[in-house]
């Protein structure tokens, strides 16, 4: 949808390896579960061996996993915007703890206020809608290049957020489905729409 993600592969096939880490740029690479909340199952392999070992337990697992492009220049840190409907109600930069690279805040990261650019918060709420989310916390990376979209969480946690920077993130979210179900129920000729 003319965004820029991290390069990523599915991680099914062992055997080669080696087409996987070039596809996704190098070594070193992240490693993610398929399904995971607030950093739990995100790796990052340093080594053929390493990524090796992990692909090997997860396929014993049965875990579906992907390899993402490293982006080394994000150095421990991302960008969390809250998009609800069409705009981005509140976003923070988040930096991982000393010693870790995922900035989960959950994983001891820290969360400060941002005032994103316009062109990142187009990017954040392009990404949601494109995905069909009226309310999202959009991950982008900061690259060279701008944004890269790294993840986009249908159910995201947003305590961290409003801590960051004050701003009331579930009266935004409440205000938003109270005007979205008005609107559907405006619409709905027959008024069937609860509300």
């Amino acid at each position: 949808s003319g965004m820029d993600v991290p390069r990523t592969v599915m991680a099914r096939d062992r055997a080669n390896l080696g087409h996987l880490v070039e596809e996704v740029g190098g070594l070193p690479a992240i490693v993610k579960l398929i399904r995971g909340t607030q950093g739990v199952g995100v790796m990052i392999a340093q080594s053929e061996a390493e990524l090796q070992g992990l692909l090997n337990t997860f396929s014993a697992l049965d875990q579906d996993i992907v390899l993402q492009e490293f982006v080394v220049e994000s150095k421990g840190r991302d960008i969390r915007a809250l998009v609800v409907g069409t705009q981005v109600v509140g976003a923070m930069r988040r930096q991982a703890r000393k010693g870790e690279f995922r900035s989960n805040i959950h994983r001891g990261g820290r969360g400060r206020p941002v005032e994103l650019d316009p062109a990142w918060a187009k990017v954040a709420v392009k990404a949601a809608q494109v995905i069909g989310l009226e309310v999202a916390g959009v991950d982008m990376l900061e690259s060279r290049d701008g944004p890269k979209v790294m993840e986009i969480n249908s159910s995201p946690g947003f305590e961290g957020l409003e801590r960051a920077t004050g701003i009331d993130v579930a009266g935004a979210i409440v205000e938003h489905a109270v005007d979205f179900a008005r609107r559907h129920r405006d619409r709905d000729v027959g008024g069937n729409v609860p509300f």
